[in-house]
């Protein structure tokens, strides 16, 4: 049993390619370049800030616990619970 062969109609419309598509996929391209190098800015300026938050938390917490020393070779000085 021979089937004829059926002929897929031409796509209209949504469907069929449109004759400009490579200025459009070149302008999603662009605008994924342009996308990519802003996150990457981002990124950068981020890892900066990032790097000073953790130099200012270290120098607090030099300062808190020099503080704590400080306190307590006074208290040590003055006596301590003996007094």
């Amino acid at each position: 049993m021979n089937r004829p062969l059926k002929t897929l109609p031409l796509m209209n419309g949504a469907a069929a390619m449109d004759a400009d598509w490579p200025s459009k996929v070149e302008r999603r391209i662009v605008a994924l370049e342009t996308r990519i190098a802003v996150e990457g800015v981002h990124r950068e300026n981020v890892a900066d800030r990032l790097s000073a938050i953790e130099d200012t938390l270290k120098w607090l917490v030099r300062l808190i616990v020099g503080a704590l020393l400080l306190g307590l070779i006074g208290f040590v000085l003055q006596g301590g619970l003996v007094s």
